[in-house]
């Protein structure tokens, strides 16, 4: 069984272009980067409405993570867009940022089924984190 699009074929290249200088193309094509919440909602009013529902692994779906993007502009997502050079051309989080004073938020995203691979607790710019991610 193929992949089944999210939706017409380059529908990428407009988040690509508005992500410019927040990602770094990596080998096999696929671009990578770490985004505020800001930045993530931006770029999900681009994705057709298939992608919101996608997920890594054990990850929650985007949609779950958009939420934690609206409730907290502290939150940052790791994320990677697969371009339409390939036919499962996506945007997926595969990690996220959660500050650890947001237990609220940590909690959701475990109701909504997240299964880490790994998780610390990190400090970044100040901000002490939940760090979960989904290899």
């Amino acid at each position: 069984m193929g992949w089944k699009p999210y939706g017409p074929r380059g529908f990428t290249r407009p988040i690509l272009k508005l992500l410019a200088g927040k990602l770094e193309r990596r080998v096999g094509g696929v671009y990578t980067g770490v985004l505020a919440s800001g930045e993530l909602l931006r770029a999900a009013e681009l994705l057709p409405p298939a992608n919101l529902e996608d997920r890594q692994n054990f990850a929650p779906k985007l949609s779950d993570f958009l939420r934690v993007a609206r409730a907290e502009p502290r939150a940052l997502f790791e994320v990677y867009v697969v371009p339409d050079e390939r036919e499962d051309e996506r945007l997926t989080v595969e990690g996220v940022y959660v500050p650890s004073d947001r237990p609220d938020l940590i909690g959701y995203l475990y109701r909504r089924g997240a299964q880490p691979d790994r998780e610390e607790v990190v400090v970044v710019g100040g901000t002490v984190y939940h760090h979960m991610w989904w290899d």
